[in-house]
């Protein structure tokens, strides 16, 4: 009699807990990254790192305000390729969705920045944050830029939201090495 209570009882515990339920799937491009709410300009370059190192194109784009960003391309690349101009935030998802994908950015590639030398200016809800940047992106393109770097402005507002995010994101060359432009106008 206790054996049959003790199974009962053991039936009726696992029965309750899901144990063979299946879950819900993740969202094909919700990655691994973490987003933290941006309290301090900063924060936003932390979440754009975040963002690209874990593949999470939804979390790179609320970095930026949909309804006002504009992109500067550098003037070398924008010479090259003018469709780097009037860049607004339509082609930075784009850009960002075709970067992430297969076909692009193989699954056991990575893309990676470091920004460095990070330069804040706050005037109350206004910021420019200027920073070098040095990026990785193993993509599976002929053409590919090979190491990236140069200098980042980022200029920043609070939004409706209340957190900061970034409307205008002007490239610059430092140095004879492919650039962040160079990086949107081949993936494009």
């Amino acid at each position: 009699m206790a054996a049959r209570l003790l199974m009962i009882t053991v039936v009726l515990m696992l029965g309750g807990c899901d144990l063979f339920s299946t879950r819900n799937p993740e969202a094909p491009n919700a990655g691994l990254s973490a987003w933290a709410i941006p309290r301090i300009p900063e924060d936003v370059l932390t979440n754009l790192r975040e963002s690209l190192a874990g593949r999470n194109a939804a979390n790179y784009l609320l970095s930026f305000d949909a309804d006002v960003f504009a992109f500067e391309a550098d003037p070398e690349a924008l010479q090259q390729n003018s469709s780097l101009a009037d860049w607004d935030y339509q082609d930075e998802s784009d850009h960002i969705n075709r970067l992430f994908s297969e076909g692009t950015l193989p699954r056991d590639s990575s893309v990676a920045v470091v920004f460095l030398s990070i330069q804040p200016t706050t005037l109350g809800d206004s910021a420019e944050v200027i920073a070098d940047y040095s990026l990785r992106a193993e993509i599976a393109l002929s053409g590919a830029p090979g190491p990236m770097s140069g200098r980042a402005h980022f200029f920043m507002r609070i939004g409706e939201a209340g957190y900061w995010t970034i409307y205008d994101w002007r490239d610059q060359r430092t140095v004879e090495q492919s650039t962040w432009s160079d990086l949107k106008s081949l993936v494009q």
